[in-house]
């Protein structure tokens, strides 16, 4: 598993990724996740990539978002054709690791809708934490990650 920049060349490969049918209520399209990339300076999306074929999607920040010092990882997916297989914890931890390799004492900040129980559990097995803030309605997790 690896992490490469969406670019021009791999756009359409992200657009064409979507989770289950049932899980559409979780996740934001990667459309939507593409465009507000470009409204936000800190922020960079990037494709999970097994071999060479696109099998998940994340957007997080490369620095602290300037509003609170957290790095957020603002969407994580893969899509539903690889799921079940390892790729959303491996692209989680290099995610962490790439941002613990940018600032010792990270603070990283991560949401989810409020009832999808499985990435909350997913997001506690690396040490998230819950807040119990709600943003947008959604729930918030923090992890501080030491280099």
């Amino acid at each position: 598993m690896k992490l490469k920049p969406i670019t021009d060349d791999n756009r359409k490969e992200c657009l064409d990724l979507k989770p289950h049918a049932y899980q559409e209520k979780f996740v934001a399209p990667n459309s939507d996740s593409l465009k507000k990339a470009e409204k936000e300076p800190s922020s960079k999306p990037y494709g999970i990539y097994s071999h060479e074929e696109m099998v998940g999607f994340a957007l997080f920040d490369e620095e602290p978002y300037p509003d609170d010092g957290y790095f957020w990882i603002i969407r994580f997916m893969v899509d539903g054709r690889f799921q079940k297989m390892g790729y959303g914890r491996a692209a989680l931890g290099e995610i962490i690791r790439m941002i613990r390799s940018k600032q010792s004492n990270a603070k990283i900040r991560i949401s989810h809708v409020p009832d999808n129980s499985v990435v909350n559990k997913l997001y506690k097995e690396f040490g998230f934490v819950e807040t119990g803030e709600i943003i947008h309605g959604e729930t918030v997790l923090d992890l501080i990650v030491e280099s």
